[in-house]
C-alpha cells in the first residue's frame, strides 16, 4: 500500500517542487498545532495550490514559505502521540467519525479503500455518508479535499478525507427525515430571480416575526447552529428556490454568486469562507460529474441551507448580483490581479483571489468575482 512517505503520484501540471510541498505537508495535522477542535487549518497546502494555479513560480511559493509566520505552527502528526490501534476499518470507519484520536487510522483506511475503488467512486462513498458535516472546520476539509483531487495523490486525498472524519459532526439534524411536500417549494423557478426572490422571502418571515430565529451571537456558531434548525430549512428549501437533479447546475452558479455578493456586503471570515467552500464544491462537483446526481443535490442542499443561515445572521441584506460596480471596465484584469496574488503573504486573501478567479474561469464569467477579487487586493 503506498503511503504519504513514497506516493510517486504527481501532477503535470505542477512543478516537481510544489508536488514535493503537497506530498510533505501530508506529513502535518490538517489543524495548527494538532488541535482539532477550535483550532486553525493548516492553510499551508490550500495557499501554495492557489500561488501555482495563480501562475506562481517556485520562486514565489519558496518566498511565501520562507514568510511562513512561526504562530503558524504545523505539527508533525508523529510527533502528536497518535498511534495505530487497528480498531478502524472499511466496514466500520463511520462508527469512530468525529474522533481525532483516530485521524492516522482514518489515513490508512481511506487510501485502502481509495486503492480498492478508485479515487472518484470512494470520494463519492464518503461524501455520502459525512455530507452533515459540510460546513464543520468552516469548510476546510472541502477545500484541502478539492485541492487534493486537483493534484491528484491518492494519498493527499485520504488526508483530506480523515480530516473530514476527524471534523464530523451532524449539523443538520432531521433535514433527511423532512417530507417531500416539505421542500416541494413555490412558484418554482431557476436562477438569480429565484435565488434572490427567495432569500427576499425567508427576510420577510423573520423580519415581520412570522418565524422566530435566534441569531444573536459569533458569526461562526450560529451560522453551524443554524444548519441544524427546522425553520432555516424551511427557509431555504421551501421558498422557491430548488435544488434538483435537473437543474443543480445552473443553481451552484447563482449560489456562489449568492456568497460572493454576501461577501461584498460584509467582508469577514465567515463570508470570505462561503465563496472559497463554494468555490471547492462547485470544483468536486464538476469533477465527480458522472458520480450519482443526487450527491450533488445532497451536498449543495446543505451548502444552500447553512449560506441562508449566514444571509439571516448578517441581518438579511438587500443583495444584487448584476450593477454592483457601474465601472467594472476599469477594474485590473485576471492576469493583473493574479499577478499582485502571488506576491503577498496573506493566505485568505491569495484563496479567495484563486476561488474567484476559478468561479470566472469555471463556472461563470461573471464581473462579481473580478470585483471581489479587486477588493480583496486593494490594499496592495
Amino acid at each position: 500500500m503506498r503511503n504519504i512517505n513514497n506516493s510517486v503520484q504527481s501532477s503535470a501540471e505542477l512543478t516537481a517542487f510544489v508536488n514535493n510541498e503537497m506530498r510533505q505537508d501530508g506529513r502535518y495535522h490538517p489543524n495548527l498545532g494538532g488541535i482539532t477542535r477550535s483550532g486553525m487549518a493548516n492553510h499551508f497546502p490550500m495557499t501554495i495550490m492557489s500561488l501555482a494555479a495563480l501562475g506562481g513560480s517556485d520562486t514565489d511559493i519558496k518566498r511565501f514559505k520562507r514568510h511562513w509566520p512561526a504562530s503558524r505552527y504545523r505539527s508533525l502528526i508523529e510527533d502528536l502521540g497518535l498511534r495505530e490501534t487497528n480498531s478502524v476499518t472499511l466496514n466500520n470507519w463511520p462508527d469512530y467519525l468525529g474522533k481525532a484520536e483516530f485521524l492516522v487510522e482514518f489515513k490508512r483506511v481511506f487510501l485502502e479503500g481509495i486503492e480498492n475503488l478508485g479515487a472518484d467512486r470512494f470520494i463519492h462513498h464518503a461524501l455520502n455518508i459525512m455530507a452533515d458535516s459540510l460546513p464543520m472546520g468552516l469548510f476546510h476539509p472541502l477545500i484541502k479535499l478539492s485541492f487534493a483531487k486537483m493534484q491528484g495523490d491518492d494519498a493527499l486525498i485520504a488526508d483530506a478525507l480523515a480530516y473530514f472524519a476527524i471534523r464530523y459532526q451532524d449539523l443538520y439534524g432531521k433535514l433527511s427525515s423532512m417530507k417531500a411536500d416539505e421542500a416541494s417549494g413555490i412558484d418554482v423557478s431557476d436562477g438569480q430571480d429565484a435565488l434572490l426572490t427567495s432569500w427576499s422571502r425567508a427576510a420577510r418571515k423573520v423580519q415581520s416575526g412570522e418565524v422566530k430565529l435566534s441569531t444573536s451571537g459569533a458569526s461562526l456558531p450560529v451560522s453551524e447552529a443554524l444548519c441544524g434548525s427546522h425553520t432555516v430549512h424551511q427557509l431555504a428549501l421551501n421558498q422557491g428556490f430548488l435544488i434538483t437533479e435537473a437543474n443543480f447546475s445552473c443553481q451552484m452558479a447563482e449560489i456562489c454568486k449568492a456568497a460572493a455578493a454576501l461577501y461584498l456586503y460584509e467582508p469577514a471570515l465567515t463570508t470570505l469562507h462561503a465563496v472559497t467552500s463554494a468555490q471547492a464544491l462547485a470544483d468536486l462537483t464538476l469533477s465527480l460529474q458522472n458520480s450519482d446526481r443526487k450527491l450533488a443535490v445532497k451536498l449543495w442542499q446543505r451548502y444552500w441551507i447553512w449560506l441562508t443561515g449566514l444571509y439571516l445572521e448578517k441581518g438579511a441584506p438587500k443583495l444584487t448580483f448584476s450593477g454592483v460596480y457601474s465601472a467594472a471596465d476599469l477594474l485590473p484584469d485576471w492576469n493583473s490581479l493574479a499577478s499582485t496574488a502571488v506576491k503577498i503573504d496573506e493566505v485568505h486573501e491569495i484563496k479567495m483571489v484563486f476561488s474567484c478567479k476559478w468561479l470566472a474561469e469555471n463556472l461563470e464569467d461573471h464581473e462579481i468575482y473580478r470585483i471581489v477579487a479587486s477588493q480583496v487586493l486593494a490594499e496592495y
